[in-house]
């Protein structure tokens, strides 16, 4: 069988780490060919989450470095696959088809959702056939197809019945012998098969989507007519317990020995073992690092309505060093902040640590008791909140923050707290980021302003896409036990991009707190954040020059006197 990616795929290295980052970058560039609304890839064990995210099985490097042509192209099938159904939105298809279902019951639940599923992976392949992408996606649909075992000849499962309807319709092969029970099902769903393939021609993605879910919702009732006519198996409670094929594969267990549950140690053990190691991830990641990152998919992917005027977005590092100094009043109460809050973590760690016991860690401090009982040990419980932040700040860089005439100036004094920060937070365990943000030709550009220990700078200048770079900075923040705080600054109101909304809700929805403050801002802008934001994450003040005073108050309160 050929491998098309032996053709193109020249980079490759003997080494892991690189040949993983040269791997998941050419994978990147054939999710950037497919189309702008495709989720960001990354191998598994990375920096990603796993509904905004194409996760990847490092595994295959195991296999042998350089990865194998044949292997590669499956990757790129899986990348082509999950990448369509970003682009033609298949998660927003399945729950509208979910929610506009009639009642289900427990039985009828799982049939549904296999059947919307397996028909939204006949669109896929019907839509990716006039280009290479459908050769790739074959391959992909091959490996996937042997993930069930479930014998043809037993009566079908939910699963199965998808399985054997989306092979039969991909590739025109079909188990044999089938069991009976599969023939009107099947009969009916390649019916709905050939409607499917139907709506791939149309022109208008938003028309797209309609049809489908009209599609599915027109379908089900027959299917589910089906459904209810086939014979229930009910297994007696002192009959033997047999495994079914679509169970586990492995050998039988021993009659003699009784089953035990799993423990929760032993599942995490299994979720910390999955993907890459957290050296080698970080290793890759900095292999993959670049001077500018464009995040354009990682926010459409993140943004859930198909209808959001997103833009093009990207993150640069600053190059113009910035010349204001930090004030030296503000530097001070910033680090008695960071001061207290080291206090307040020993002071929960020591809460939280048992000592005089006869095991554990040992306790140098309690080694005179050896002699005397030997509980010379100690043991610690996990704190229950991180004792850490990711401080990111956004502050608006557009043509308002340059100022008016001579005197009015507020983008230097609020470089002045910029540097104050900063300087503030080196010695803490605190992570911190200061981005500037602007749009020009219709490109949102958030620049880097703190990074290697060193302070930049920017011009204001062009519109306000305030949701846009809230929404980029929310995708960056690491994943850390830390907790996260964007605190947005700016003079006036939205004006392109996402949704303000929009991106208030998505950090609302990954435990990112949002701050907002208004500097200056007219009573339009007022009324405008105050429809986007709770009052209680929404700060005014009359002139930017009592932003020092504010950012003090806001870190105490956020960082000092957060819920325990």
């Amino acid at each position: 069988m050929a491998a098309y990616s032996r053709y193109w795929r020249r980079s490759l290295s003997r080494h892991p780490a690189t040949e993983l980052a040269l791997s998941l970058r050419a994978l990147r560039k054939v999710a950037a060919h497919l189309g702008r609304n495709v989720k960001p890839v990354f191998w598994t064990g990375m920096q990603a989450t796993e509904t905004n995210s194409i996760t990847l099985d490092p595994d295959v490097a195991d296999r042998g470095c350089p990865i194998p042509s044949e292997t590669f192209d499956i990757l790129v099938g899986q990348v082509v696959y999950e990448g369509l159904a970003s682009i033609e939105w298949s998660e927003w298809v399945i729950e509208k088809v979910r929610g506009q279902a009639p009642d289900l019951s427990e039985k009828y639940a799982p049939f549904l959702d296999a059947f919307v599923q397996a028909a939204e992976d006949v669109y896929i392949d019907e839509f990716a056939k006039p280009k290479v992408w459908s050769l790739y996606l074959s391959k992909f649909w091959d490996v996937d197809r042997l993930r069930e075992a479930r014998d043809p000849a037993l009566p079908p499962s939910a699963s199965s019945l998808a399985l054997i309807w989306r092979t039969w319709e991909v590739s025109g092969s079909v188990p044999v012998p089938l069991h009976h029970y599969y023939n009107d099902p099947l009969e009916r769903l390649r019916e709905c098969a050939r409607a499917v393939r139907e709506v791939a021609d149309l022109s208008s993605p938003a028309e797209r989507r309609e049809k489908r879910v009209g599609l599915y919702l027109q379908a089900w009732p027959s299917i589910q007519k089906i459904l209810a006519e086939w014979e229930e198996f009910a297994t007696a409670p002192e009959a033997v317990n047999l495994f079914d094929e679509a169970g586990p594969q492995g050998p039988l267990p021993d009659p003699g020995e009784r089953d035990e549950p799993e423990s929760d140690d032993g599942r995490q053990e299994a979720e910390d073992a999955a993907g890459l190691d957290p050296d080698l991830a970080e290793e890759v990641e900095n292999l993959l690092e670049d001077h500018e990152t464009d995040l354009t998919r990682a926010i459409l992917a993140a943004v859930e309505d198909p209808e959001a005027a997103s833009m093009r977005t990207r993150i640069r590092q600053g190059t113009a060093r910035m010349a204001v100094e930090p004030d030296p009043l503000l530097v001070k109460q910033l680090k008695r902040i960071f001061s207290e809050q080291e206090s307040l973590a020993r002071r929960e760690r020591r809460r939280r640590t048992r000592r005089c016991l006869i095991e554990g860690s040992l306790d140098a401090r309690r080694l005179y008791r050896v002699p005397i009982d030997g509980k010379v040990f100690k043991s610690r419980e996990p704190p229950r909140l991180a004792t850490t932040w990711q401080i990111c700040l956004v502050a608006d860089a557009s043509a308002s923050m340059a100022g008016k005439g001579v005197r009015l100036k507020p983008w230097p004094i609020a470089e002045k707290a910029f540097a104050s920060l900063a300087e503030a937070s080196r010695d803490s365990r605190n992570r911190v980021d200061i981005y500037a943000y602007h749009e020009e030709k219709g490109l949102c550009t958030l620049t880097r302003l703190y990074h290697g220990g060193k302070l930049y700078t920017v011009v204001p200048s062009g519109r306000t896409p305030s949701g846009q770079a809230i929404m980029a900075a929310a995708v960056t923040l690491r994943q850390s036990p830390g907790q996260s705080l964007i605190i947005h600054i700016t003079d006036g109101a939205s004006n392109c991009g996402v949704r303000l909304s929009d991106a208030v809700e998505f950090c609302s929805r990954n435990g990112i707190e949002l701050v907002t403050i208004g500097c200056g801002c007219s009573r339009q802008t007022r009324d405008f954040l105050r429809e986007c934001f709770p009052s209680e994450r929404l700060y005014f003040m009359k002139h930017i020059r009592t932003l020092p005073l504010v950012l003090e108050r806001l870190l105490r309160q956020r960082i000092l006197f957060a819920p325990r």
